[in-house]
């Protein structure tokens, strides 16, 4: 069977000396993974130095190291960890943590997502998963379900990160109901309904076969007659305030406006 060939990690950008973790992190992949780690120590500080890239031949030159340290991997490997970690401002880091909420339109994997990486950049030892539990909390933009959440005593950060995607979950079809409803709402336009006024008059008139004026004097007269609305069968009054009368009018307009 042939041997696995393993590619090496890309060149590390030293312009950007923040990306230095992680680069290390795929060079100690690499290492593995490639039998590296298996050679000796002059091998692998050679390929830490040839991978890296030119600019790591000067670096590793101002380190002023012995030529025992020269072929000690973890020594050179720490040299290059203290050139390029800049010192951790601890209180600016969990400041940052501490004012993390969740944004409007903001999702709830987002958020969890954010506190961890926040979290990674000081120990919080055996803290860590109540603060992050409390900072998700406290930093729902739905303050009610964020209220009824700090009720319960036994909350774990499992479950509340269960809940508050539950919560999403079942929320997410509601709000786009809301903004179908209101899209369909706004369909109506100005024109239409003036349309509708216009034609209404005219459509009454085809369905009853009363004379104008006897009918202009009856809607005159019409509050003023003793007995029961027609439409609603309460005391009569004046058809402008009946409210089965302004329904029914209401939905000959939704069925106009459908047309």
């Amino acid at each position: 069977m042939a041997a696995l060939h393993i590619n090496p990690s890309e060149k590390f950008t030293f312009s950007t000396p923040s990306n230095w973790s992680k680069w290390k992190m795929r060079f100690g992949r690499y290492r593995i993974a490639s039998g590296l780690s298996t050679k000796t120590g002059n091998e692998q500080v050679n390929s830490l130095l040839y991978i890296m890239g030119e600019q790591a031949e000067d670096i590793f030159s101002s380190f002023g190291l012995s030529e025992t340290e020269q072929d000690d991997f973890d020594t050179v490997l720490k040299r290059f960890n203290d050139h390029f970690v800049v010192k951790k401002n601890t209180i600016f880091e969990r400041a940052q943590f501490n004012k993390h909420v969740q944004l409007d339109g903001e999702s709830v994997n987002t958020v969890i997502t954010a506190l961890y990486t926040l979290a990674e950049h000081f120990d919080y030892g055996i803290l860590h998963d109540e603060l992050i539990r409390v900072r998700i909390v406290v930093g729902l933009c739905d303050k009610n379900l964020s209220e009824k959440v700090q009720l319960d005593a036994d909350l774990t950060l499992t479950k509340v990160i269960e809940r508050i995607r539950l919560s999403e979950v079942v929320k997410e079809p509601q709000e786009k109901l809301i903004e179908k409803d209101s899209a369909s709402v706004n369909d109506i336009s100005p024109n239409k309904l003036a349309n509708f006024l216009k034609q209404r008059p005219r459509l009454g008139a085809r369905k009853q076969n009363v004379k104008p004026d006897f009918h202009r004097k009856n809607n005159e007269n019409e509050s003023r007659l003793p007995g029961k609305c027609k439409w609603c069968g309460k005391q009569r009054h004046d058809k402008r305030v009946c409210q089965i009368l302004q329904y029914h009018i209401h939905e000959n307009f939704i069925q106009f406006s459908e047309m």
